[in-house]
C-alpha cells in the first residue's frame, strides 16, 4: 500500500469509526442487559463478544496508521 495522505486519512477514519462502533455496541449490551427480556444476558454476552472482536483489531489498525504516517 502506498503511503499517501488519502491512505493515512482513510485508515485514521476507519479507526475512529471502529471506536464508535465499539462504544455503541457496549451501550447496546448494557441496555439489553438492563431490560426485561428473558434472553437479555445471552444477547448481551453475544454483543460483548462482537465488541471484543472489534477491540482486538484496534491495535493492528493503529500500528498500520503509525507506520503509514512515519513512512
Amino acid at each position: 500500500m502506498q503511503n499517501t495522505s488519502a491512505t493515512t486519512t482513510l485508515l485514521h477514519n476507519l479507526l475512529k469509526n471502529q471506536h464508535a462502533i465499539t462504544d455503541a455496541l457496549s451501550k447496546l449490551a448494557d441496555w439489553v442487559e438492563e431490560g426485561e427480556n428473558q434472553d437479555r444476558i445471552a444477547v448481551a454476552r453475544s454483543v460483548r463478544e462482537s465488541v471484543q472482536s472489534v477491540h482486538d483489531s484496534r491495535r493492528i489498525i493503529g500500528q498500520c496508521i503509525s507506520e503509514l504516517m512515519s513512512g
